[in-house]
């Protein structure tokens, strides 16, 4: 955590109020998202219990599994979430612009989930839907395949620093606002919200208390608390069991109307929570660059969804040694990127990243506008130096490439030098680009004496990894001679369910 960062929580618990700490909202927002929460049994890893999904607050619907151990009616469920989230996500695959290889869907679908932890449990959903056969003995609907391969993309491109296709709401929360909470804390939807909007009448302490007591604010998942459990849902659950068997319909009938009526009083206020944040999420304006974001959301959206047209194979379970360093590269480059992302477009970033010497600002102090270097090529090439008076705590080493939110849009520079003169820090800058191509750069593209300039690290300067060929690796870095069964249905699929009993 930064000096500001650390600032801003210490404020906001002085204050007993939530502090911005951000000037945007870098997420894009839907018009139209999809939110789903799920809920699954407590002490029953991977066991769905119910989930409430829709595109508005009026509109949600409730799914339920009345008895969570029962495969059939698990896979009626992944079946019956499938056909919502299918038809949702089917209705962005419409209208596309361009041609050949830049043509692309206009508009990506958005899945909203209250925390992390609602994430975690689609990636589980998904994973035990993706290989299930839709023939043979253990039959699921064809929906229940293809919601599993689309969930598993979701979920991967979740992981990836400036999506938006899937996101949950307490992370977005937390990227704006400080509390006087941990980070652990911060993943309770209510307690989050109790610091940024607490309800009328409420007082942001009796607020969080509210939201540590599950029978007055219930969790937001994606497991159900152990008191609620052992109190209503286990003999709710076990009045359905009886009725079941005794073949009575109209008793099923009211044992599972008990049922839903149970969970539908611990879903509907997280539900109604989380579209209230959606509300505040939307009064935040939108950072400029995160239509960039969005465009490559578009991309990936659109290379998936041609490729689920040709009939594909399930996602692999588990990554080759090369494929999973080659995702690692490309995560820790869509972070680098965000991260500058932010910054160039937002003020109150930018001071954050300074105070932790990931950044600086200052007067320039000398400049050399005329100066020329000779390339490789033996040709003459304008490269001005300006040195920067700066007091932020430089962490920067020589040779970084940089970028610039305070100059025009193309400006590079590298850190020539970095000298610390008592309290300050004189950091001779190499301008690279963004100057024209004549020989003389043009007026404005090279920073003046006395201009106030900022620069960042441009997240393209580290050279992107290299990796060897899937048959170069050595044998204990390869897959196995033979057919890909990795990405095939399991052969033993009944004891690839949800929790399945012996």
């Amino acid at each position: 955590m930064s000096t500001l960062s650390a600032l801003a929580h210490v404020q906001a618990m002085e204050s007993m109020r939530a502090v911005p700490l951000t000037e945007f909202r870098h997420r894009r927002l839907s018009s139209r998202p999809l939110v789903i929460i799920p809920l699954a049994m407590a002490g029953e890893a991977g066991a769905p219990l119910a989930a409430m999904v829709g595109t508005a607050r009026r509109n949600g619907t409730l799914l339920v599994v009345a008895q969570p151990r029962n495969r059939d009616q698990r896979f009626a469920f992944a079946a019956g979430l499938g056909r919502i989230v299918m038809e949702y996500i089917n209705s962005f695959r419409q209208d596309r612009s361009g041609e050949g290889e830049r043509s692309r869907y206009t508009d990506t679908p958005q899945i909203l989930v209250p925390n992390p932890g609602g994430v975690r449990t689609l990636a589980d959903l998904g994973r035990m839907c993706r290989f299930r056969a839709t023939t043979g003995p253990y039959a699921v609907p064809e929906v229940v395949p293809e919601l599993g391969m689309w969930l598993t993309f979701l979920v991967d491109r979740a992981e990836q620093a400036g999506s938006s296709v899937l996101l949950p709401v307490t992370g977005m929360l937390a990227e704006h606002w400080a509390t006087g909470q941990s980070t652990l804390e911060n993943q309770n939807l209510a307690s989050l919200m109790a610091w940024i909007a607490p309800p009328p009448g409420l007082s942001v302490e009796q607020a969080m208390a509210d939201a540590e007591n599950p029978d007055v604010c219930p969790p937001a998942g994606p497991s159900t608390s152990p008191e609620f459990d052992n109190r209503d849902l286990a003999p709710a659950i076990r009045n359905f069991d009886e009725a079941s068997a005794l073949g009575d319909p109209q008793a099923l009938a009211d044992a599972e109307s008990d049922l839903r009526e149970l969970i539908a009083g611990q879903i509907q206020p997280t539900w109604r929570m989380v579209w209230q944040a959606i509300s505040l999420l939307r009064s935040v304006p939108e950072a400029p660059r995160a239509a960039k974001r969005f465009e490559s959301d578009c991309r990936a959206f659109t290379a998936y969804s041609d490729y689920q047209d040709t009939g594909a194979l399930p996602q692999r379970k588990r990554d080759t040694a090369i494929g999973a360093a080659r995702r690692l590269g490309q995560l820790e480059h869509a972070l680098a990127e965000f991260e500058a992302d932010m910054a160039f477009d937002d003020r109150f970033v930018l001071a954050d990243r300074r105070s932790a010497g990931e950044a600086f600002a200052g007067t320039v102090v000398e400049a050399e506008p005329g100066r020329m270097v000779t390339t490789d090529k033996n040709s003459r090439v304008p490269r001005p130096l300006v040195t920067v008076l700066t007091e932020d705590p430089l962490r920067l080493a020589a040779d970084t490439k940089l970028i610039s939110p305070s100059m025009p849009t193309g400006h590079k520079a590298k850190v020539v030098s970095v000298r610390r003169v008592g309290g300050t820090t004189r950091v001779t800058v190499e301008i690279t680009g963004g100057m024209g191509r004549a020989r003389v750069p043009k007026q404005g593209t090279v920073p003046e004496l006395g201009q106030y300039v900022a620069y960042l690290p441009d997240p393209g300067w580290r050279p992107s990894p290299q990796f060897p060929a899937s048959d170069a690796t050595p044998w204990t870095h390869s897959a196995p001679d033979g057919n890909d069964t990795e990405s095939a249905v399991p052969e033993n699929t009944a004891a690839e369910e949800w929790g399945n009993e012996d």
